[in-house]
């Protein structure tokens, strides 16, 4: 599939949401479209920083000026070596988590200021060309959680998710600069799929083949 440049779509929202799933699940529907698509995940693997964050998630958590810094340092890695150069090449990148959830997580920690950390992040990084948020009640999304996990890890306490759903709706109602898209995570999976399949086809200017009853879906909101 022929695309004049690259997009950029960050997955967003609290755990439990199921938006890696529908990552995966869209990923392997516009492979079989023929469109090229590479999927990431924040913070990564591959940088001191990033295995920091994620040891933190067992050990306890760092204070929230080391915690800001070693994002930055593990995003301007991921930034720089896969990011930039996929879209370069004119692929589709997934991201899942990006600076929306360093600025709902961390903001938390930081009175509640998504601004700050949100306006830091776009000086050096760049803006996905949609950022989907999937929103689910914190009591379900828990549930979810503890399918998989003998326990929550420490950034999954209930008062601590909730106040970070929050921070993800009241980001989504208030920023003016992204292109969002919110997702009632309730849905059923083929709802969903079909949702942000729709909003990826407008994002690209493209008509569904074979499936013009898309056409008439409005992407739902929440």
């Amino acid at each position: 599939m022929e695309q004049k440049r690259g997009f950029f779509i960050a997955f967003e929202g609290i755990d439990g949401t199921g938006k890696t799933t529908m990552a995966n699940i869209l990923k392997e529907r516009l492979e079989t479209l023929g469109y090229s698509v590479v999927m990431y995940k924040e913070p990564t693997n591959e940088t001191e920083a990033g295995k920091k964050i994620r040891a933190s998630y067992v050990k306890g958590r760092a204070t929230l000026e080391q915690e800001l810094q070693w994002f930055i340092e593990d995003r301007e890695w991921n930034v720089t070596t896969r990011i930039l150069p996929a879209l370069a090449e004119k692929k589709i990148v997934f991201l899942d988590r990006y600076f929306f959830s360093t600025a709902c997580y961390q903001g938390v920690r930081k009175d509640n200021d998504w601004i700050s950390i949100l306006e830091l992040n776009r000086e050096k990084f760049p803006e996905p060309d949609l950022t989907i948020i999937f929103d689910l009640d914190v009591q379900i999304a828990i549930k979810r959680i503890m399918r998989d996990r003998e326990s929550a890890n420490t950034f999954e306490g209930m008062q601590y998710l909730r106040d970070v759903r929050a921070l993800f709706l009241e980001l989504f109602q208030l920023d003016t600069i992204g292109n969002y898209l919110l997702i009632n995570a309730e849905k059923s999976i083929e709802e969903i799929s079909e949702i942000i399949y729709v909003k990826f086809l407008e994002l690209i200017s493209e008509t569904p083949k074979k499936e013009s009853d898309l056409k008439e879906k409005k992407p739902s909101e929440k």
